[in-house]
Protein backbone atom coordinates (compact mmCIF):
# COMPACT_ATOMS: atom_id res chain seq x y z
CA UNK A 1 0.00 0.00 0.00
CA UNK A 2 1.47 3.32 -0.96
CA UNK A 3 1.58 6.46 1.13
CA UNK A 4 -1.30 8.11 -0.80
CA UNK A 5 -3.65 5.18 -0.05
CA UNK A 6 -2.69 5.23 3.63
CA UNK A 7 -3.47 8.95 3.85
CA UNK A 8 -6.78 8.44 2.05
CA UNK A 9 -7.81 5.63 4.40
CA UNK A 10 -6.73 7.70 7.41
CA UNK A 11 -8.77 10.72 6.21
CA UNK A 12 -11.81 8.54 5.62
CA UNK A 13 -11.46 6.98 9.09
CA UNK A 14 -10.98 10.42 10.64
CA UNK A 15 -14.10 11.66 8.84
CA UNK A 16 -16.17 8.75 10.25
CA UNK A 17 -14.72 9.39 13.70
CA UNK A 18 -15.68 13.08 13.56
CA UNK A 19 -19.22 12.25 12.40
CA UNK A 20 -19.58 9.69 15.21
CA UNK A 21 -18.30 12.20 17.79
CA UNK A 22 -20.72 14.88 16.58
CA UNK A 23 -23.60 12.39 16.68
CA UNK A 24 -22.66 11.34 20.23
CA UNK A 25 -22.47 14.95 21.43
CA UNK A 26 -25.81 15.69 19.75
CA UNK A 27 -27.41 12.64 21.42
CA UNK A 28 -26.11 13.64 24.85
CA UNK A 29 -27.31 17.24 24.45
CA UNK A 30 -30.68 16.01 23.18
CA UNK A 31 -31.11 13.84 26.26
CA UNK A 32 -29.92 16.46 28.73
CA UNK A 33 -31.93 19.40 27.42
CA UNK A 34 -34.81 18.20 25.23
CA UNK A 35 -36.09 14.64 25.74
CA UNK A 36 -35.56 11.86 28.23
CA UNK A 37 -36.62 8.23 28.10
CA UNK A 38 -38.40 6.87 31.15
CA UNK A 39 -39.72 3.42 32.13
CA UNK A 40 -43.05 3.35 33.99
CA UNK A 41 -42.41 1.47 37.27
CA UNK A 42 -45.89 1.29 38.84
CA UNK A 43 -49.53 0.71 37.80
CA UNK A 44 -50.66 4.13 39.09
CA UNK A 45 -51.34 5.46 35.56
CA UNK A 46 -53.07 2.36 34.16
CA UNK A 47 -54.57 1.95 31.65
CA UNK A 48 -53.03 5.08 30.07
CA UNK A 49 -49.53 3.89 31.01
CA UNK A 50 -48.78 0.40 32.30
CA UNK A 51 -45.82 -1.07 34.15
CA UNK A 52 -42.91 -1.43 31.73
CA UNK A 53 -44.09 1.17 29.21
CA UNK A 54 -41.16 3.12 27.83
CA UNK A 55 -42.08 6.75 27.36
CA UNK A 56 -40.49 9.92 26.04
CA UNK A 57 -40.57 12.98 28.31
CA UNK A 58 -40.36 16.31 26.47
CA UNK A 59 -38.31 18.61 28.71
CA UNK A 60 -38.99 21.80 26.75
CA UNK A 61 -42.73 21.41 26.10
CA UNK A 62 -43.67 23.81 28.88
CA UNK A 63 -41.18 26.46 27.79
CA UNK A 64 -43.37 27.20 24.75
CA UNK A 65 -46.82 26.51 26.15
CA UNK A 66 -48.20 26.43 29.65
CA UNK A 67 -49.19 23.35 31.57
CA UNK A 68 -52.79 22.34 31.06
CA UNK A 69 -55.25 20.32 33.08
CA UNK A 70 -55.04 16.75 31.78
CA UNK A 71 -51.33 16.88 30.80
CA UNK A 72 -49.23 13.90 31.83
CA UNK A 73 -46.15 15.22 33.56
CA UNK A 74 -42.90 13.83 34.90
CA UNK A 75 -41.64 15.31 38.15
CA UNK A 76 -39.29 14.67 41.03
CA UNK A 77 -40.95 12.76 43.86
CA UNK A 78 -41.36 14.87 47.00
CA UNK A 79 -40.28 11.90 49.17
CA UNK A 80 -37.84 9.73 47.23
CA UNK A 81 -34.96 10.06 44.80
CA UNK A 82 -37.05 9.05 41.79
CA UNK A 83 -39.29 10.42 39.09
CA UNK A 84 -43.05 10.06 39.02
CA UNK A 85 -45.58 10.39 36.22
CA UNK A 86 -49.07 11.69 37.00
CA UNK A 87 -51.84 13.71 35.38
CA UNK A 88 -52.43 17.39 36.18
CA UNK A 89 -55.88 17.68 37.73
CA UNK A 90 -55.81 21.25 39.07
CA UNK A 91 -53.75 24.32 38.19
CA UNK A 92 -52.35 27.15 40.30
CA UNK A 93 -55.12 29.17 41.94
CA UNK A 94 -57.81 26.51 41.31
CA UNK A 95 -60.23 25.49 44.03
CA UNK A 96 -60.44 21.70 44.06
CA UNK A 97 -63.22 19.86 45.87
CA UNK A 98 -63.71 16.12 46.38
CA UNK A 99 -66.87 14.19 47.20
CA UNK A 100 -67.18 10.78 48.80
CA UNK A 101 -69.03 9.61 45.70
CA UNK A 102 -65.84 10.02 43.63
CA UNK A 103 -66.59 13.32 41.92
CA UNK A 104 -64.02 16.11 41.65
CA UNK A 105 -65.00 19.74 41.21
CA UNK A 106 -62.60 22.38 39.91
CA UNK A 107 -63.73 25.95 40.62
CA UNK A 108 -67.28 24.63 41.12
CA UNK A 109 -67.43 22.68 37.82
CA UNK A 110 -67.49 18.90 37.71
CA UNK A 111 -64.24 17.54 36.27
CA UNK A 112 -64.93 15.28 33.28
CA UNK A 113 -62.29 12.55 33.26
CA UNK A 114 -62.45 10.65 29.96
CA UNK A 115 -59.14 8.91 30.72
CA UNK A 116 -60.30 7.03 33.83
CA UNK A 117 -60.99 3.32 33.49
CA UNK A 118 -64.71 2.57 33.56
CA UNK A 119 -64.32 -0.11 36.21
CA UNK A 120 -62.67 2.14 38.79
CA UNK A 121 -64.97 3.88 41.23
CA UNK A 122 -62.84 6.11 43.42
CA UNK A 123 -64.06 7.57 46.66
CA UNK A 124 -62.52 10.55 48.33
CA UNK A 125 -62.79 12.38 51.62
CA UNK A 126 -65.11 15.38 51.44
CA UNK A 127 -62.58 18.20 51.33
CA UNK A 128 -61.75 21.35 49.43
CA UNK A 129 -58.77 23.64 49.13
CA UNK A 130 -57.25 26.31 46.92
CA UNK A 131 -53.90 25.77 45.24
CA UNK A 132 -51.03 28.21 45.73
CA UNK A 133 -49.62 30.26 42.87
CA UNK A 134 -47.01 27.70 41.71
CA UNK A 135 -48.73 24.48 42.86
CA UNK A 136 -50.31 21.71 40.82
CA UNK A 137 -52.58 18.91 42.01
CA UNK A 138 -51.68 15.63 40.29
CA UNK A 139 -53.30 12.20 40.35
CA UNK A 140 -52.76 8.82 38.78
CA UNK A 141 -55.43 7.49 36.41
CA UNK A 142 -55.61 4.29 38.46
CA UNK A 143 -57.09 6.19 41.41
CA UNK A 144 -57.43 3.20 43.73
CA UNK A 145 -53.74 2.32 43.29
CA UNK A 146 -51.95 5.66 43.10
CA UNK A 147 -49.85 7.61 45.55
CA UNK A 148 -50.41 11.16 44.35
CA UNK A 149 -51.30 14.65 45.58
CA UNK A 150 -53.96 13.11 47.81
CA UNK A 151 -51.04 11.59 49.73
CA UNK A 152 -48.13 14.03 49.31
CA UNK A 153 -50.05 17.24 48.59
CA UNK A 154 -49.77 19.59 45.63
CA UNK A 155 -46.43 19.68 43.85
CA UNK A 156 -44.44 22.79 43.15
CA UNK A 157 -43.86 23.89 39.56
CA UNK A 158 -40.09 23.63 40.14
CA UNK A 159 -40.38 19.84 40.64
CA UNK A 160 -41.87 19.34 37.14
CA UNK A 161 -39.30 18.61 34.45
CA UNK A 162 -41.33 17.55 31.44
CA UNK A 163 -44.42 16.38 29.64
CA UNK A 164 -44.93 12.71 28.75
CA UNK A 165 -45.67 12.69 25.02
CA UNK A 166 -45.06 9.26 23.51
CA UNK A 167 -44.87 5.54 24.32
CA UNK A 168 -42.01 3.96 22.36
CA UNK A 169 -42.16 0.47 23.80
CA UNK A 170 -43.15 -2.25 24.02
CA UNK A 171 -43.94 -2.50 20.33
CA UNK A 172 -47.64 -3.31 20.90
CA UNK A 173 -48.15 -0.04 22.83
CA UNK A 174 -46.31 2.45 20.60
CA UNK A 175 -48.18 5.71 20.19
CA UNK A 176 -48.99 9.18 21.46
CA UNK A 177 -50.03 9.68 25.05
CA UNK A 178 -53.34 11.42 25.82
Amino acid sequence: MNSKNKKSIFREFLGYLIVAAIAAVFAVLLRIFIIEPYVVPTPSMAPTLVVGDRVIVNKIAFKFSGMQRGDLIAFNSPFEEKYLVKRIIALPGDKISFTQSGVIYINGDKLEEYYLPEDIYPSYKNESFILDEDSFFVMGDNRNNSSDSRVFGPIDKSAIFGKVIFIYGPFSRIGRVH
